[in-house]
């Protein structure tokens, strides 16, 4: 009845991450990437969150980035000097998979949380290197704005690997 790949659990990993935006000319354009070195080398599979229930990357059976957002931290009050961003998944041997993305920032607004597209990520989280970017359309804050990133990705794990989290 217990197969080897059905999912147990689900365990929440959480995270964030802070890049600084320079500041710019009316006219400058911040296209591509924002720079959160941090959150484009992160591996799941040695998140604490997995290490503390012994899961390993054989054990997920699914992930899904369920949370993404962004915060203006200081400088600008808001993130209204951007204007679309898409957060791509990628790795060796698999397409880029669009996960995220937000097309408002509103003025007034030092939040903004990104919608999600519950696509499952699990063979670029267990493969050997999982990049994550980021393509932004905006124009540089009038001042070095610190944007904060903050994500939480929900991790299904197998009955195996919870039967091994018993031993």
């Amino acid at each position: 009845v217990l197969g080897c790949d059905v999912t147990l659990t689900e365990i929440a990993v959480s995270g964030d991450t802070k890049t600084t935006v320079e500041q710019g000319t009316i006219v400058e354009d911040l296209v591509g990437e924002l720079g959160f070195s941090d959150f484009v080398t992160m591996d799941l599979t040695t998140a604490e969150e997995l290490q503390n229930q012994n899961v390993k990357p054989g054990d997920i059976s699914s992930a899904v980035l369920t949370d993404f957002g962004l915060e203006a931290v200081s400088g600008a009050d808001d993130l209204s000097f951007m204007e679309s961003m898409d957060l791509s998944v990628e790795a060796e041997s698999l397409p880029a998979l669009r996960i995220a993305f937000a097309t408002a920032f509103p003025a007034g607004e030092a939040t903004v949380d990104f919608q999600t597209t519950g696509s499952d990520i699990t063979n670029y989280v267990t493969s050997r290197a999982m990049t994550l970017g980021t393509d932004v359309t905006a124009h540089r804050p009038e001042e070095d704005t610190v944007v904060r990133a903050y994500w939480t990705v929900t991790v299904g794990v197998t009955t195996q690997g919870a039967v091994s989290n018993l031993d």
